[in-house]
């Protein structure tokens, strides 16, 4: 069977064939089968974000490849392992890009059926690229969420985080995300503050708030509490809990999608009018119906260099090196070469450096968060 034909089958062979007798009920048996009985039928579908460009990670990730199409500490791209995480735990994808990036998909992932890939007609952020996504999904539908550019490690942890997400949603009027335990006081990523358990077995909470990228001082404060998770960016939700929540808090995006779904013709003069907002700013810091689910697998939004250090493993002087180089006491640093000549460095330590056709990149560790300000 190839790659992506499980999208047609897998979801009507699991619903029939109950498992082997002595073996524990997944949970998704209890949920098809219940579903069944009320005459309605729940498919768990997700919705693979691939439309950015990575423009932290100049001067590898660029317009013409994006960092969902490279490697990092891989030999495999990062959407390739999203897409193949995700066939574990659903009954379709759906990839929502840009048409700018169809030449890449159509390379990198020969065998994704077309018809499944939806072109947002301009970038517009999260919020607009999901709620346009969701138009792919039938009401009742679960509809996981994931960007298609992170590093994901302990793949067992992390499927059974998202199917207590998905049973979450099944049966919750609530809009879930996935928080991530902290391993270390980073300002790098947004927060969710936890509220009380809102489950019998105690693996799902409230959102009291969501915080945005702390400075030190106050991640430090957030690490220490135990009562903060780092914001992933996964979700999972009912489609019709999704359209309520859109419509209550954010009624101008719902209305533009509802006009997209009657006048498709007219999507790009809809669409371009829309704000370029995320999905939190949209939605999710407006709505009272958030929980969230507390995650332990290692995770990585490659969001900076500074995390692509922190992913890459290092050698006796603490450098994460990639390429030729001719080394001389270089400490602590990332180097990362992608161009057919041999960089020499010398001397220096808590640098990143990294070259690539399209330029070269020179600065202190903890500083690439910034690079957005300086490239043009």
């Amino acid at each position: 069977m190839s790659l992506f034909l499980f999208r047609y089958t897998r979801f009507f062979k699991r619903i029939t064939s109950p498992p082997s007798p002595g073996k524990a009920l997944p949970f998704w048996y209890a949920i098809d089968n219940k579903m069944l009985q009320e005459g309605e039928v729940c498919v768990v579908k997700t919705l693979i974000m691939a439309g950015g460009i990575g423009e932290r990670l100049w001067p590898v990730s660029v317009r013409k490849r994006p960092k969902q199409f490279q490697k990092f500490g891989s030999k495999k791209t990062m959407i390739e392992e999203t897409i193949e995480r995700m066939e574990k735990l659903t009954d379709e994808i759906i990839i929502i890009t840009t048409r700018e990036q169809f030449p890449l998909m159509q390379y990198y992932l020969p065998l994704f059926p077309s018809d499944n890939v939806i072109f947002e007609p301009m970038r517009r952020n999260t919020a607009p690229a999901i709620a346009l996504g969701s138009s792919r999904f039938a009401a009742e539908d679960i509809m996981v969420i994931v960007p298609a550019d992170h590093v994901i490690r302990d793949e067992e942890s992390f499927l059974r985080t998202l199917r207590k997400a998905i049973e979450y949603a099944e049966s919750n009027e609530s809009l879930v995300t996935i928080g991530i335990t902290p391993t270390c006081p980073y300002t790098g990523y947004g927060y969710i503050e936890r509220g009380n358990v809102v489950s019998g077995d105690e693996e799902v909470y409230s959102v009291k708030k969501f915080h945005e990228k702390p400075d030190y001082e106050t991640a430090q404060r957030y690490f220490q509490s135990g009562k903060f998770l780092w914001n992933s960016g996964m979700f999972v939700w009912r489609k019709k809990v999704f359209d309520s929540e859109l419509s209550t808090n954010f009624p101008d995006l719902f209305s533009a999608i509802s006009e997209i779904e009657e006048r498709p013709e007219d999507i790009e003069n809809i669409y371009e009018k829309l704000p370029k907002i995320s999905i939190d700013y949209g939605l999710m810091e407006r709505s009272t119906r958030v929980a969230t689910v507390p995650a332990n697998f290692y995770w990585n939004d490659i969001g900076s260099w500074d995390a692509v250090y922190d992913l890459l493993l290092k050698d006796k002087n603490g450098n994460a090196v990639e390429g030729e180089f001719s080394l001389r006491d270089v400490k602590n640093c990332l180097l990362i070469n992608h161009t057919q000549k041999k960089l020499a460095v010398s001397k220096i330590e808590n640098y990143i450096v990294v070259a690539s056709s399209e330029g070269t990149l020179v600065c202190r560790r903890g500083e690439s968060q910034e690079i957005k300000e300086i490239i043009v």
